[in-house]
């Protein structure tokens, strides 16, 4: 009896040991290329998982990646490491995304089987920076003055040098008194200094900028799904409509009372025409795509608030 509980001891020593072994040798790692970007823009993103050539790991088929949209998926692949005995095990993605600001590539889960024995493993985020085109009335800056002259006497450079150390010494002395104020007020201070989003028919036309160098760069089926986009986030914003849900003929009724019945048989054309392209694979002629490009910044710059209308907010 009491040989059988050594040995029954031992076996879960083992099993424990074997276990946390393998726990070190898996391990994932996410990595994205580029991380600050322009809406639209393609991202490759990247997991790669470390484990023994006897493991066989299975990557997700249908991967999400949260407000990213999946433009390709490469096949995986599998070739040895530095490391003796591990195998690098890696799968690409081209992804983007079609908002503002700081988003996350949310952690993938990786299913791999050793021994037997199947266990998850998941990556690391990834923050992505989504930055604006600059405003359209953005002004080259002016060019920098040219520098001041300086007398370079002996005294001049003494009395520079004991006012630089003097500062600095000024300057430590009083960053230590007040470094736990600016631990606490750094969050608040970030907020206060973030710029305030820009006005919905800015926003629009940016992107509607954007998805017509797309077009030009020769990816069609893209730059109309962010033309659509764009026009449809517009009107959410400028008349309070659930435009980004409603079918096109649908929304088209919804602002009937809001703009002419011009503006919205062009609207209707702009979203059927993206839609075909989209969906259809319905390839447009030049002249055709640059005209609804046109079409929609002239429909932007025709509805966007007046200035009566932001006199009557202001009031």
């Amino acid at each position: 009896m009491k040989r059988f509980k050594i040995a029954l001891f031992l076996m879960l020593i083992l099993v424990l040991a074997n276990e946390a072994l393998m726990a070190q040798e898996i391990r994932a790692m996410a990595e994205a290329h580029p991380r600050t970007c322009l809406i639209g823009d393609l991202i490759r993103y990247k997991v790669t998982v470390f484990a023994p050539e006897t493991a066989n790991v299975k990557f997700p088929t249908n991967s999400r990646f949260g407000v990213f949209e999946v433009l390709q998926r490469y096949p995986a692949q599998k070739q040895p490491s530095e490391l003796s005995g591990i195998m690098a095990f890696s799968a690409e993605w081209d992804i983007a995304v079609y908002r503002l600001g700081k988003v996350t590539i949310p952690p993938m889960a990786i299913t791999y089987e050793m021994e037997g024995r199947k266990s998850l493993i998941r990556t690391n985020p990834i923050d992505i920076e989504i930055i604006p085109l600059a405003p359209p009335d953005a002004k080259e800056p002016r060019p920098a003055k040219a520098p001041m002259p300086y007398p370079l006497s002996p005294l001049s450079i003494a009395l520079l040098l004991f006012g630089v150390l003097f500062a600095l010494a000024v300057a430590f002395a009083i960053g230590k008194v007040v470094l736990w104020g600016i631990q606490t007020a750094w969050s608040s201070l970030q907020k206060a200094a973030s710029k305030p989003p820009l006005p919905p028919h800015l926003l629009a036309l940016q992107t509607i900028e954007r998805a017509e160098q797309l077009y030009r760069q020769g990816e069609i089926e893209r730059a109309f799904i962010l033309l659509s986009f764009g026009l449809r986030r517009y009107f959410r914003d400028r008349f309070q409509v659930p435009a980004l849900e409603l079918p096109t003929w649908h929304l088209t009724i919804a602002l009937r009372n809001q703009i002419s019945s011009e503006q919205q048989s062009v609207l209707q054309r702009t979203l059927m025409l993206s839609d075909l392209i989209k969906f259809a694979r319905y390839n447009p002629k030049e002249t055709e795509a640059l005209q609804l490009f046109s079409n929609a910044k002239q429909l932007v710059q025709a509805t966007q608030v007046s200035e009566n209308e932001k006199a009557d907010a202001v009031a």
